[in-house]
């Protein structure tokens, strides 16, 4: 499928998500407490999104189950709607982040966005998560992951 008819299903996709207490009530069953809380502050499609991410990896262990359920969460600190993720999407295919960027008003949401990786990893370092599952977060859109569940987390991340 090209990536461009990826991407307008994804968009489709968040307009309509919602969390079903089955849904959540899996997805809680992989994470301690405090872990869950944040996952219950992401946004509906980025749980959906998660979600979908876990059921790819079958019989993964609980390291790289809660990275799945949590790679995004970064993303409760820099919100952007549908219309932002999309552009964000357009300017990386079409090379022109450094404009988008620099756009008033939403150049610095933009930049954190962008920034969600590291974001993520030190709310779930302020959580006490273990360092592998900080450290996988904030390597999850890395050219070069340090841990072999990260190249895994990518694969599944990219196909969900």
């Amino acid at each position: 499928m090209p990536r461009w008819v990826y991407r307008i299903g994804q968009v489709r996709s968040a307009q309509r998500s919602a969390v079903s207490d089955a849904d959540r009530v899996e997805a809680l069953s992989h994470l301690d407490p405090v872990l869950g809380e944040l996952f219950v502050r992401m946004a509906a499609r980025d749980q959906q999104h998660a979600l979908r991410v876990l059921r790819s990896l079958g019989d993964a262990g609980p390291l790289l189950r809660q990275a799945a359920l949590l790679h995004d969460v970064g993303k409760i600190e820099s919100p952007m709607g549908t219309l932002g993720r999309s552009l964000v999407v357009l300017a990386r295919a079409t090379g022109t982040m450094g404009l988008l960027a620099r756009i008033p008003g939403l150049g610095a949401r933009v930049q954190r966005y962008l920034k969600h990786p590291v974001v993520g990893a030190e709310l779930l370092r302020q959580a006490g998560a273990a360092a592998t599952l900080v450290e996988i977060v904030a390597e999850h859109e890395s050219h070069r992951p340090s841990h072999p569940e990260t190249a895994i987390l990518q694969a599944m991340d990219e196909r969900a």
